[in-house]
């Protein structure tokens, strides 16, 4: 499938689709063009593909923490890592070119994540439905590169499905505890 080139002048409303219940593929659109997908490899959701019309990244969690991910290019050559420090909400991705950029959460409670610079302030909002099968992207009009926006929105995607896998593992592990095993007499 061939992917159009994102122009921020003429869009600032993007989607994120999920193409079915089941699917592992989600999809960056605005409902008259395709601008690329991310495609989750294995139930584990650790190592995510990204293909846009112009570049494919690869998003990897190193294997021992889930604080540190890569991001490279079809070549492998690293164009980027992300850190999320110890008991914090913001991960900082820093790419080789300079670029840095905090995603984070302003409330707790809710579904909107933001991608924010020092150097150009607030890039882009990522506003997440209740079941998660899709997601609306809004661009600010700030002077960050327009090649970064895709990038940027499946990195928040790859970074919201990590949350959602540590929160579901964590709700796994506690619910024993307060339930028993179920193999209890009664």
């Amino acid at each position: 499938m061939t992917y159009a080139t994102l122009d921020t002048k003429n869009t600032n409303e993007l989607y994120l689709k999920r193409t079915g219940w089941f699917s592992r593929e989600m999809e960056l659109t605005d409902n008259t063009n395709n601008y690329g997908k991310i495609k989750y490899h294995r139930l584990s959701n650790r190592i995510g593909t990204v293909i846009t019309a112009a570049n494919t990244w690869i998003f990897k969690r190193a294997e021992n923490s889930g604080r540190h991910i890569s991001v490279t290019d079809e070549n492998g050559v690293e164009i980027g890592t992300a850190t999320r420090d110890m008991f914090s909400r913001v991960t900082t991705l820093s790419l080789q070119t300079g670029f840095v950029a905090k995603f984070y959460k302003p409330s707790f409670w809710s579904l909107h994540y933001v991608w924010e610079s020092d150097t150009y302030g607030k890039i882009l909002d990522i506003n997440y439905a209740w079941l998660g099968l899709s997601a609306t992207v809004n661009i600010d009009q700030s002077m960050a590169p327009v090649s970064l926006i895709p990038l940027l929105t499946f990195f928040g995607s790859y970074l919201v499905i990590l949350k959602k896998r540590r929160n579901a593992g964590i709700v796994r592990g506690i619910l024993p505890i307060f339930f028993g095993t179920g193999s209890a007499k009664r």
